[in-house]
């Protein structure tokens, strides 16, 4: 191997797990709401509580959306053969992590009601998929455990993406048709907020 493509791997590695960092992050700090709610209720100046807010939103939201991008950066047969990608759970999780970020664009998921819940839901899935699949398959136990000659350990192993390429192609498939119907779905919705904003715009001259 040259040090080209050691390179490579090691990158595209460290990207695919910092993605799952990042989701469990996203996810942790959605259920953390209740504490930022209270600080910001504590906060007297305006400003201070509207940074403080924007800062939440931002962290939260902008680490959903790094491990949604780093997903499909790493959903890619190519990669699948050079890296270590826990099948079928992290690419499910992009899944479920894209879903929920098209709940947040299109819904009011700010104010507590079934918006929030649902897109919590769903980030919480993902943030589960990526962790069974990061602690589990891609990080099971090496040669040097006696546990890794037992069926499970060695049927996790079997499972990273670099060891089973057929599974790794049908995994593909899988999450791309999905994440395509999810594409299908944030078009029509964006496009139904088009022709809206433009009614009322009409109704408004």
């Amino acid at each position: 191997m040259t040090p080209a493509k050691a390179l490579e791997i090691w990158t595209a590695q460290s990207l695919c797990d910092a993605g799952v960092l990042l989701s469990i992050f996203s996810f942790l700090l959605h259920l953390g709401r209740p504490y930022f709610d209270r600080i910001l209720a504590r906060m007297t100046l305006r400003v201070a509580a509207d940074l403080w807010w924007l800062a939440y939103i931002a962290m939260r939201d902008a680490s959903l959306l790094l491990a949604v991008f780093l997903g499909f950066f790493c959903l890619n047969l190519d990669l699948m053969a050079d890296i270590k990608i826990g099948l079928p759970f992290c690419p499910l999780a992009t899944v479920a992590l894209s879903l929920a970020l098209v709940v947040k664009v299109f819904w009011n998921t700010e104010d507590l009601g079934k918006p929030l819940l649902f897109s919590t839901v769903l980030a919480g899935a993902g943030a589960l998929l990526n962790t069974v699949g990061f602690s589990i398959i891609m990080e099971a136990p090496g040669d040097e455990y006696a546990v890794v000659k037992t069926a499970f350990w060695q049927a996790m192993r079997a499972c990273r993406s670099n060891l089973n390429p057929t599974l790794s192609t049908y995994t593909f498939y899988i999450a791309f048709a999905m994440l395509g119907g999810i594409l299908v779905l944030a078009v029509i919705l964006a496009a139904l907020s088009f022709c809206k904003a433009a009614k009322d715009g009409d109704s408004g001259v």
